[in-house]
């Protein structure tokens, strides 16, 4: 198994984070990944400006696959993790169950590999969520596990049509309205998108192969523009 870390350790937009703190979270996130037992690690960075991948090595794990890529950001954080994380997905070795964790986040101490491909088994995509065909499913894409790197090629661009097409069907009453307004009034775009949860959730609802669970044993902070949260999952 090999873990794929996404992050912005230099973001465009204002962060809770300086961006000291933000190299100190990654870093974290790769010796903790090493802690629990992974040998072949990437990280994939879409920062405004070159990262010092030097700094990272040297006070992590010198063997860690550092990619660098400054795309355009739009303000849908899901749809600029899922373009990332396609426009390197070659960088991947195949067929190997991949554990895909946000840069802030690291594993805890119960996080164990050996059950998490245990529950994997024969399906597809392991995480937590609540799918249900409904406007609440979710899909948490701070961390989830994925049977091999094509079938995340696949999720992911199912996912990036879905957020950009949803606020273009009939959703609900809200939707038919719409609808029927563009028809007097046509528009460009989408009136609204969806985020990367709710389209993996929608997907997978679709595609059936995934495994939920209570907790994948993670941790981090969720940073507001002004305060932070917690959490354990």
């Amino acid at each position: 198994m090999i873990a794929l870390i996404t992050s912005t350790i230099i973001p465009k937009a204002y962060s809770f984070f300086s961006v000291e703190e933000r190299y100190h979270q990654t870093i974290d996130t790769i010796n903790n990944l090493k802690r629990v037992g992974f040998e072949e690690i990437y990280l994939i960075d879409n920062s405004i400006d070159v990262i010092d991948a030097e700094r990272i090595k040297s006070n992590s794990f010198d063997k860690v696959n550092i990619v660098h890529s400054a795309q355009y950001n739009f303000k849908n954080k899901g749809l600029n993790e899922a373009l990332l994380i396609l426009d390197h997905i070659h960088h991947l070795p195949d067929n190997q169950p991949l554990f895909k964790i946000s840069g802030r986040y690291s594993p805890t101490e119960q996080f164990n590999r050996a059950i998490l491909l245990s529950d994997l088994a024969e399906k597809e995509i392991l995480g937590v969520g609540d799918i249900k065909k409904s406007h609440s499913s979710y899909f948490n894409t701070r961390a989830y596990l994925v049977n091999n790197k094509r079938t995340l090629e696949a999720i992911l661009v199912s996912a990036i049509e879905e957020m950009i097409a949803y606020g273009r069907g009939i959703n609900g009453y809200k939707g038919l309205l719409r609808l029927l307004k563009t028809i007097a009034t046509p528009q460009i775009g989408t009136p609204f998108q969806i985020s990367i949860e709710k389209a993996f959730a929608n997907i997978l609802n679709v595609r059936g192969k995934y495994k939920l669970v209570e907790k994948i044993n993670i941790e981090g902070f969720i940073a507001g523009s002004e305060s932070l949260t917690f959490i354990s999952e």
